[in-house]
């Protein structure tokens, strides 16, 4: 072989050690690129259809509905932020696993996500903050920097109903790095999760992104704000009150506690306050 034909070959192999090289370091970096991703992926309707006319209708007075068989009444909509504290004398209904506490509700999709993660990629994640006491935000809000901590009364931990993972050795927004990390962010929704600051919704939610910030609204909710990238502000927001909307076998409305009109017809009724004057109505039909 010529020297000059030696020379091509070096520099194609080296040109190729430098591809892999970089190749490699980009996807260990998985806090660079997936934000991109998530940035760039389109946005979509959400996946509801307005429904006209649900057929017949029975009116419940909220204590009727509570007491009914087959209805849940629980905190899980909640919208909490700077504008949305949390209610005066709040109380959440919490349970306690590993050392972790959050909403009974919560408890089960937890459990599933993180075992199915650790099967799909060999990494067990785990809870890094939990359910937190006015007391310990407080603690939070005055060690950290300006701006970072939420507000007491303003934060989803104080409710708890949001959990901040993460996996060995990643944490925070290396939680990325981890392929444990990256499934949480792509599947979340399929326990009843999402992602409640995203990439591109810092102006909305107040928040920057915390792709390790994970908070639950249960099904069928956490598929469509996931896959239509609203924020959950923006999502309550398109549930225009006094509106009945289908998805899949799912009845959803923005319901007055004094208009509670709902059709008749389903087998279970997921309730719950949005704490901006209306109750988040989720019925399963037959």
């Amino acid at each position: 072989m010529s020297i000059r034909k030696r020379y091509r070959v070096l520099c194609w192999v080296l040109a190729s050690v430098v591809l892999l090289a970089a190749c490699g370091v980009v996807a260990y970096h998985g806090e660079w690129w997936f934000p991109a991703l998530a940035y760039l992926k389109p946005h979509k309707a959400p996946a509801l259809t307005r429904v006209e006319d649900v057929g017949e209708r029975y009116t419940w007075t909220l204590d009727e509905l509570t007491a009914a068989e087959g209805v849940t009444l629980s905190n899980v909509m909640l919208l909490v932020n700077a504008d949305h504290p949390l209610p005066e004398g709040y109380e959440p209904d919490l349970v306690e696993y590993n050392g972790a506490k959050m909403h009974p509700l919560m408890l089960d999709g937890y459990i599933r996500m993180r075992d199915d993660v650790q099967k799909q990629t060999g990494v067990r994640i785990y809870v890094a903050s939990d359910y937190r006491t006015p007391e310990e935000q407080s603690a939070i809000i005055n060690s950290a920097e300006e701006g970072i901590a939420a507000p007491l009364g303003c934060s989803e931990h104080e409710a708890g109903l949001a959990l901040d993972l993460y996996a060995p050795y990643f944490d925070g927004i290396d939680f990325l790095r981890s392929r444990a990390g990256r499934a949480v962010n792509r599947a979340c929704a399929e326990y009843g999760y999402i992602i409640r600051y995203p990439v591109d919704k810092t102006n909305v939610t107040g928040i920057a992104y915390e792709p390790w910030h994970v908070r639950y609204v249960g099904a069928p909710h956490a598929n469509i704000i996931m896959e239509s990238g609203l924020a959950y502000e923006e999502y309550l927001e398109y549930l225009t009150p006094g509106v009945w909307f289908r998805t899949g076998s799912y009845l959803i409305a923005r319901l007055a506690p004094e208009a509670l009109e709902l059709p008749t017809g389903w087998t279970t009724c997921s309730l719950s306050p949005d704490n901006t004057g209306y109750y988040v109505v989720t019925l399963q039909l037959a």
